[in-house]
């Protein structure tokens, strides 16, 4: 079975000669993107927390800052130095990993630099951009040729504040990114093993796409969540064996940590920090860690504890978001829940956490050009313009004098994304 637009949606298909010139000005675009954004030089900043953890796994030394009601985003002490010998310059951030990642990263610094693993990282990231959209595209069967539909996806990512951050800091949330979505297209093809293998991956990069599995429990996907289980729980053992229970338990604090902690950062979308703020807490401001001595640069980062009202709140919202999507995907066939709800919840789920940095969305916007398929290119184009035009690197300036309002902004921009989805639903129907 596979989805279609129903008749009477405007169709996205162009004329001849429009196609030719679109292809033209497609491969204009993807060079200007390539020539100006991905060969750009990285800074990397979060990458070298990987890094760092690694080796002060090997020296033995504190992996995890000591544990904070906040969460201060400060590494343990001596890494700034570390980053200097690296030949890093810039913002020193923590370790916010499973400890089975500072293992890792141990083994690499036994046989290379972090510059090298830097540069690895620089060449794979793009491709990791560029492969997401194209999965998206087979897992929604999206009603556009693959050649517009990665054009447009390259430049919602790349020019806006989705993929513009990631890319220069070589964020790990790309990889996470491509394993949640290469999961959901193994499912779609019928591979479950791989399919839960893939999302156990990026589960243990970052643990929130845990979530996510429990969506394939209700809708009938139940060999791949038995193979997410099972990979799952052989990579926490892994994990247990190589570092031990009291790096684990160091971890989980810091976890604790940043659901009590409100950020206030114009680049982090969340919907649970605007709350928070909204509640007039005490502010506390961090200064970061930084290994440049200019006093010019802003290096401050405002936080928050969270009242127990927002905290509690936050987690009935998460409750009540995960039982409507589970309900919803158990009601709706796969053409619906892969065409329309999963990109609805990679959209939404991000909102409702403590953090939603631009690259949380990397996944929903490798789904957005569907809404073109869906709605037609004047009514979808015209949706994905007011969604990320505001978040886009010529209004950032713009932006950047909203200063707290620009979290509100982004997440309502990015809540109007998962309702679009949601609404594209109905103009689906099974073949």
């Amino acid at each position: 079975m596979k989805s279609i637009p129903p008749d009477g949606v405007p169709s996205p298909r162009l004329s001849a000669p429009l196609r030719a010139a679109g292809v033209v000005i497609g491969g204009l675009i993807l060079a200007y993107i390539g020539l100006t954004y991905i060969a750009a030089p990285r800074q990397s900043g979060d990458l070298l927390p990987l890094w760092l953890a690694g080796e002060a796994f090997a020296d033995g030394t504190p992996v995890y800052a000591p544990a904070d009601s906040l969460y201060r985003m400060v590494p343990p002490d001596g890494w700034t130095e570390r980053a200097i010998a690296a030949g890093y310059a810039g913002f020193v951030y923590p370790f916010v990993y499973p400890p089975l990642w500072a293992w890792v990263f141990a083994g690499l610094t036994r046989v290379t630099d972090f510059q090298t693993v830097a540069a690895v990282a620089g060449v794979l990231n793009p491709l990791l951009l560029l492969l997401t959209p194209v999965l998206a595209w087979r897992i929604a069967g999206a009603g556009l040729r693959l050649f517009p539909y990665v054009v447009i996806s390259q430049v919602l990512i790349h020019m806006t504040a989705v993929g513009m951050i990631a890319l220069n800091q070589n964020q790990a949330q790309i990889l996470v990114s491509f394993l949640v979505l290469l999961a959901l297209e193994r499912s779609h093809s019928g591979r479950p093993f791989t399919a839960g293998a893939a999302l156990a991956l990026a589960a243990s990069i970052k643990l929130f796409p845990a979530v996510f599995a429990l969506l394939w429990l209700a809708s009938g996907e139940r060999r791949a969540f038995a193979a997410f289980a099972a990979v799952g729980a052989a990579l926490g053992l892994a994990s247990l064996a190589v570092a031990g229970w009291p790096l684990h338990a160091m971890f989980l604090s810091h976890v604790a940590a940043i659901g009590n902690t409100g950020f206030f950062s114009p680049l982090s979308f969340s919907f649970d920090s605007v709350a928070t703020r909204m509640t007039d807490p005490v502010l506390v401001f961090v200064d970061l860690a930084d290994t440049r001595s200019d006093p010019g640069i802003f290096r401050t980062m405002t936080l928050a504890e969270k009242p127990a009202a927002v905290a509690l709140a936050g987690k009935v919202v998460l409750a009540l978001t995960i039982a409507g999507f589970a309900l919803a995907m158990a009601r709706t066939g796969r053409a619906v829940r892969d065409g329309a709800l999963w990109p609805a919840a990679l959209a939404v789920f991000p909102l409702i956490g403590p953090l939603a940095w631009g690259y949380y969305f990397i996944s929903a916007t490798a789904f957005a050009p569907v809404l073109i398929a869906r709605f037609g290119w004047a009514r979808g184009g015209a949706l994905l313009c007011v969604v990320y035009t505001p978040i886009s690197l010529w209004a950032s300036a713009v932006l950047s004098g909203l200063k707290s309002e620009t979290q509100l902004i982004g997440a309502c921009l990015f809540l109007i994304l998962g309702c679009a989805f949601v609404l594209s639903a109905r103009r689906l129907r099974v073949a």
